[in-house]
């Protein structure tokens, strides 16, 4: 036992030096070896409504030598960190860069009934900095980042001219912002028609879900190709003069809409566009996947400094004697393969057929519970979305389980009732000292993610997961949602503990309980994602399948970590229920942390 601890306790050692080996390569080339500085900045409106920015500026912006600026507004449920990519490169070019958190975001505050969520706070803040060119200015607009930044981007004709609409009625003429040079919009939005003398631009993915159609024919699309005033185009084919504003450009690459923002042919898009409409030099090679590489390493360091953290606070006797369970008899998979197999895929099926209904339903049914102020309570957009789904699968899985375990194979109903019981241990104090285990080990990670933040001033995004530092309000939604969390991982537990668990073959045992997890959102992804590739065309063009496909991709990823926490856990202790809290605790904080908290209008 005490030479298992001393390797547990090496590998934990080595985990935190590749975790800070990660970040320290991630920080190298978000700083651009130093040439970049890199800051996280809460801006207070006066208004006393915090927004929270990430600012990549090159050490030649100056009071004296001003640069060009790009604001970079992510869609409905990304954090700031989606756009570093972009960013970091486009500093890299001499080009400030400015990522915005919109307003029910992330770390910035909540505020009802704000026009572009930020956009124009933030605007009016980067007009007024003296190491910007505020001749030169540029957005990126991600999704629905593509709508606020048209927030920012129209202001009322200074003449006080007027227009009338279809209906007849007098509105102000709308002009673009004095010193916008160009505007790109990714996976939402369109060119802007010749009206408007400013750059302008469309990445589309290859795999994006929201483009309606066959993809195949995107190039003679009237839809874009009458913007231009042609019958068809080119993608990377410069249209009109950039010089003049009059430049107009269409970006494909082999992409989709979720991890657009992290593929080589956006990144290299939105150089090749802002460098072109600033007059700046493109002459560099593009590093950011590097970056990525680095918080990829420190994430799955963090990872599986987590479970040694959780393996060793186990071995304590405070925690063992009530954790871990001894003189009971074990069920295992069933031998009969095709039950396994039964357990495995029909609930993956399942999950990924009520996928588009059970998301934006659950969104429907828990945004409503919030209190008169509106921000407080269940309020978070695809948190509500994925617990609901969660539930569903989980009553589903449940339902077959008892099918199988009642009627089609016999199975020791002593045992089945034995794990629930767990005979030996003090039930209350057991649970007691799972919640206190799950929170000193996640806490642990949390001020060592919060360490490497501050250490390497690199936000703590890790690929497209969140581990991110909890605010004021997020920290009560976390108190809100763990208990939603807890049930479906309780019953998911229980079920795939007695179904799926094989002592003497821990490895197929351990991918048995990742593949129980995970095909669910997997099966989804390949639905969604085998039509593009063999019809060319997407089923995910409705808001709900949009917000399934978010979701169930986050899953995915989720899902990873937390099969191999289940496994391991169960292992150790034969207690199905400490898994269940940790997982729980776990998936709470990442859906938690940075999600869109809805405010209704």
């Amino acid at each position: 036992m005490k030479q298992k601890s001393s390797s547990v306790k090496v590998l934990l050692f080595i985990s935190l030096a590749v975790f800070i080996v990660g970040l320290l390569l991630a920080s190298l080339i978000s700083t651009n070896n130093g040439k970049t500085e890199m800051r996280r900045l809460y801006v207070m409106t006066d208004r006393g409504v915090a927004i929270s920015l990430e600012v990549y500026k090159p050490k030649t912006a100056t009071r004296e030598t001003p640069a060009p600026a790009v604001m970079l507004i992510p869609g409905g449920n990304a954090s700031v960190e989606y756009m570093s990519d972009a960013g970091l490169e486009l500093a890299r070019r001499g080009i400030v860069a400015i990522g915005i958190e919109p307003y029910t975001i992330g770390r910035s505050d909540v505020e009802k009934d704000n026009d572009g969520l930020g956009s124009i706070d933030v605007t009016d803040y980067v007009y007024g900095l003296d190491f910007i060119d505020t001749n030169n200015i540029g957005y990126i607009g991600w999704s629905m980042g593509a709508s606020r930044v048209n927030a920012a981007l129209y202001v009322p004709d200074p003449s006080g001219a007027m227009v009338t609409d279809a209906q007849g009625k007098e509105t102000p003429k709308q002009v673009i912002r004095d010193g916008v040079k160009g505007v790109m919009y990714v996976g939402a939005g369109g060119l802007l028609t010749d009206e408007y003398h400013i750059n302008s631009a469309l990445f589309e993915g290859q795999w994006d879900n929201l483009y309606r159609g066959d993809r195949r024919e995107m190039y003679k699309n009237p839809q874009y190709a009458g913007v231009l005033g042609l019958d068809q185009f080119e993608f990377w084919k410069w249209y009109g003069d950039p010089a003049n504003g009059t430049g107009r450009i269409y970006y494909e690459g082999w992409t989709g809409h979720t991890i657009g923002l992290s593929s080589y042919s956006f990144v290299k898009a939105a150089c090749d566009f802002y460098t072109t409409t600033f007059g700046l030099s493109n002459d560099f090679p593009i590093l950011y996947l590097w970056k990525e590489f680095g918080t990829a390493l420190a994430f799955t360091a963090i990872i599986v400094a987590m479970i040694c953290v959780v393996l060793l606070l186990v071995d304590l006797d405070y925690f063992k004697k009530d954790l871990v369970v001894k003189d009971r008899t074990i069920l295992e998979a069933n031998p009969k393969s095709w039950v396994t197999w039964l357990g495995l895929i029909l609930p993956a099926i399942f999950g990924a057929a009520i996928a588009a209904w059970a998301v934006p339903t659950g969104q429907g049914i828990l945004n409503q519970w919030v209190s008169a102020d509106q921000i407080h309570g269940t309020n978070i957009q695809n948190v509500n979305g994925l617990v609901f789904w969660l539930c569903c699968l989980q009553l589903f899985g449940l339902a077959l389980w008892a099918l199988i375990n009642f009627v089609l194979v016999k199975t020791d109903k002593h045992a089945l009732k034995e794990q629930i019981t767990l005979p030996g241990t003090r039930k209350g104090v057991m649970f007691l000292k799972a919640l206190l285990l799950s929170f000193v080990s996640l806490f642990a990670v949390y001020c060592v993610i919060t360490f490497g933040e501050q250490l390497f001033s690199i936000s703590p995004r890790f690929w497209k997961v969140q581990m991110n530092s909890l605010t004021r309000l997020r920290m009560e939604k976390f108190l809100i949602y763990f208990p939603l969390y807890l049930v479906p991982f309780l019953i998911a537990n229980y079920l795939h503990s007695t179904s799926f668990y094989l002592e003497k073959k821990p490895v197929l045992s351990g991918v048995m309980f990742w593949l129980a997890n995970g095909l669910p959102p997997m099966c989804f992804l390949l639905y969604a994602y085998g039509k593009i590739a063999l019809f060319h065309t997407t089923p995910i063009t409705s808001l709900g399948m949009s917000r399934a496909n978010g979701s169930l991709v986050d899953a995915a990823i989720m899902m990873i970590p937390v099969g191999i926490l289940a496994y391991t856990l169960y292992r150790k202790t034969k207690n199905f229920y400490l898994p269940a809290v940790f997982n729980a605790m776990f998936f709470t904080w990442m859906a938690v942390a940075t999600d869109l908290i809805f405010i209704g209008r």
